[in-house]
C-alpha cells in the first residue's frame, strides 16, 4: 500500500485543518503584495486554530504559507506548526512541525521536513527532490534512502491542501495533482461537491466539500 511522506499523526492534522467544522478561527488573514500572490498558491496567514473534541481544547496548530527563495529558486513555503494543549500534554504530549517547499516554477516540491515530538520521543524525516538524478532523497529517523521519481510535477500532502485551495475555484467540477509518496507520485483526482452552508463552531458558513481519490481508492494508507 503506498504511504504518503508524513507519519499518520501528521496526516491526520493536516486532513483535518480542511474541516473548518472542527476548529476555532482565531487570526484574520495577513494580505501579500499582489506581485507576490500568483493563482497558482494560496498565500495567506499565519492562521491559529483551536482543534476541539467534545467541546475540549485538545491542542492548537499554526497554518502559514510565503514566497521566498530556496537554494536559489523561488519557492512557496508552507509551514504547520501543532501542539496539544497543557491539559492533554500530560496524558500524551505531541509537538510538531512541517515545512513544504514548492519550485514556484515547475509547481513541484523540491523539500519536505516533519519533525514530530511524541511523549519525548524526537522523530525527524527530511525529503529532498532531485531531479536531476531522477529519486527523492529520504532520511526517515537517521536512515537515507533513494525513491525512483521521473520529475514530474508533484506535491507533497502539506503542499496538496494549498495548491487545492488555489484550484478549487466556482465552476470547477474536478482537479488533478500527483501526490507525493513514500513510493513515488501517485496521481489524485479531487472531486467537488456544491458549496453549501455548514453549521459550524462559529456559526453558519458557505463551504464546499473536496474529496481526493487517488489511483488506489483510497487518499492515505490504513
Amino acid at each position: 500500500m503506498t504511504r504518503p511522506l508524513r507519519v499518520t499523526l501528521v496526516l491526520s492534522m493536516t486532513a483535518a485543518a480542511t474541516l473548518v467544522g472542527a476548529f476555532v478561527f482565531r487570526a484574520a488573514p495577513q494580505a501579500q503584495p499582489a506581485e507576490m500572490a500568483p493563482a497558482e498558491f494560496s498565500l495567506d496567514g499565519p492562521f491559529a486554530y483551536s482543534v476541539e473534541y467534545l467541546g475540549v481544547t485538545c491542542g492548537h496548530m499554526v497554518l502559514e504559507s510565503r514566497l521566498e527563495e530556496y537554494r536559489g529558486r523561488s519557492a512557496y513555503h508552507v509551514i504547520m506548526t501543532a501542539r496539544n494543549s497543557k491539559f492533554f500534554n500530560k496524558i500524551y504530549r505531541v509537538d510538531g512541525r512541517i515545512d513544504s517547499w514548492v519550485d514556484a516554477e515547475t509547481m513541484t516540491t523540491i523539500a519536505y521536513t516533519s519533525d514530530i515530538t511524541e511523549k519525548g520521543e524526537r522523530k525527524i524525516r527530511r525529503y529532498e527532490v532531485d531531479r536531476r538524478k531522477g529519486v527523492i532523497v529520504a532520511d526517515k529517523y537517521g536512515e537515507v534512502s533513494e525513491i525512483p521519481y521521473d520529475g514530474g510535477p508533484a506535491l507533497d500532502p502539506l503542499a496538496f491542501v494549498y495548491r487545492g485551495r488555489a484550484l478549487a475555484n466556482p465552476g470547477v467540477k474536478k482537479f488533478s495533482i500527483n501526490l507525493l509518496t513514500d513510493r513515488g507520485a501517485i496521481s489524485t483526482d479531487s472531486l467537488l461537491g456544491e458549496r453549501k452552508r455548514f453549521g459550524t463552531y462559529d456559526g453558519k458558513r458557505e463551504l464546499q466539500r473536496v474529496q481526493p481519490v487517488t489511483d488506489d481508492g483510497e487518499m492515505f494508507s490504513k
